[in-house]
């Protein structure tokens, strides 16, 4: 048995595999390898005192300001100091850096309970 007999045909991103189990099982990990790449990807989680709605106009003007950044707003309702976790995420640091300056700024820092590299949505503040 020879993994290596059976070519893995890769046109882009397209991949021609064989048909049977056995044959396509031993080419995943050439397939894996080529899409599951650890890339890191600079991102913030930003922790406010602050309902969602009370946000909305200060990150629409952040999120037009800032095209390649990928935001996110999700309010929490259960009674905690967190009221809503704005997540930013961008291809590279200082897009983020700047856009992240840009959001501090517009919906006052005095509101900013943490800001972080975790991509989880809550942990204690």
């Amino acid at each position: 048995e020879n993994p290596g007999a059976w070519p893995v045909l890769q046109c882009g991103r397209v991949f021609v595999l064989p048909g049977v189990p056995r044959f396509f099982e031993e080419k995943l990990e050439t397939i894996c390898h080529a899409f599951f790449q650890k890339r890191e990807t600079p991102l913030r989680r930003v922790s406010l005192s602050l309902d969602e709605f009370e946000v909305v106009s200060a990150l629409n003007e952040v999120v037009e300001a800032h095209p390649s950044v990928s935001f996110g707003s999700y309010p929490f309702v259960d009674g905690s100091v967190v009221k809503t976790v704005v997540t930013l995420e961008a291809p590279e640091e200082d897009l983020l850096g700047l856009a992240l300056s840009d959001f501090l700024d517009k919906v006052g820092e005095e509101h900013v309970l943490r800001v972080d590299n975790c991509d989880q949505l809550r942990d204690e503040v």
